[in-house]
């Protein structure tokens, strides 16, 4: 029951890019057990940040008033903002409608919360991106347009986000070359689709395809698409990431499998069955 609770809160306080719509979570739903916690792991530092994704917390607050830039909004101390993921020039937080950063380090409170769930004094309910995605999955494995039971994406190993109009001529040969990944080492494959699609649309698409894979809500694709990935992005676009959101590969899908996403599948996952 904690960790129901837990995750409602976490998300009613998430920004609009991020939050479920109120009928996200099916009766009976909830996330499998987890823990982070790991008080014997190295003290999560400036130094080793990016290697220590396991206890980065869902939330971060600013721990001083911040500004992007010249016109954007000065964000006070205290703003919360939904970690996307920790790169090499800060902290990357959804603010909703106060827009998308890069926020540095210093100026949060992220290390700190990722000490507090290294040592367990806070929860962390699930990894973050399978935290934040799974609620927003429907399931094209099945004749009827039903959403994806959260147990479903609690467990993975990655995740292979698909970016892509399924109205584009070159959309059956892309399901065709992607749909053997489903389910490799563990990684599961989550379509985004490009475009204003009926979710029944994007899912009688899919099984015309044969591509049974998870696609996530139409109307939360964009703003999802916008949070990920930078700038105007081409079409299809892949993206391999990590339960808690580290981008290990991104680029442009041209008619078969990037070699270099090979490569990064297989330095991340390759060991895992």
């Amino acid at each position: 029951m904690r960790k129901i609770l837990a995750a409602l809160v976490l998300l009613a306080l998430a920004p609009a890019a991020l939050r479920a719509d109120s009928n996200s979570m099916q009766s009976g739903d909830s996330m499998p057990s987890y823990s982070a916690a790991e008080p014997s792991a190295p003290v999560v530092s400036a130094a080793n940040l990016l290697t220590s994704e396991r206890f980065w917390p869902y939330q971060v607050a600013l721990t001083r008033s911040w500004q992007a830039k010249a016109g954007k909004p000065l964000l006070p101390a205290g703003s919360l903002g939904v970690l996307i993921r920790v790169e090499p020039s800060g902290a990357r937080l959804d603010f909703g409608r106060d827009g998308l950063f890069a926020v540095p380090v210093s100026a949060t409170d992220l290390i700190i919360r990722a000490n507090q769930i290294r040592t367990g004094a806070a929860t962390k309910v699930a990894a973050n991106f399978t935290f934040a995605l799974g609620p927003r999955l429907m399931d094209s494995t099945r004749d009827a347009l039903r959403r994806l039971p959260l147990a479903a994406s609690a467990d993975r190993a990655g995740f292979l986000c698909v970016f892509a109009d399924p109205n584009a001529a070159s959309f059956p040969a892309l399901a065709a070359a992607l749909a053997p990944l489903e389910g490799r080492n563990g990684v599961m494959t989550v379509f985004f689709p490009q475009g204003e699609h009926p979710d029944f649309e994007v899912h009688a698409k899919l099984r015309g395809a044969s591509w049974r894979t998870a696609f996530v809500l139409d109307h939360l694709s964009e703003a999802y698409t916008r949070t990920l990935l930078d700038g105007a992005i081409p079409q299809p676009t892949l993206a391999l990431l990590t339960p808690d959101g580290s981008v290990l590969w991104t680029g442009p899908f041209a008619g078969e499998i990037p070699p270099a996403l090979t490569s990064a599948w297989q330095r991340a996952f390759a060991s895992k069955p």
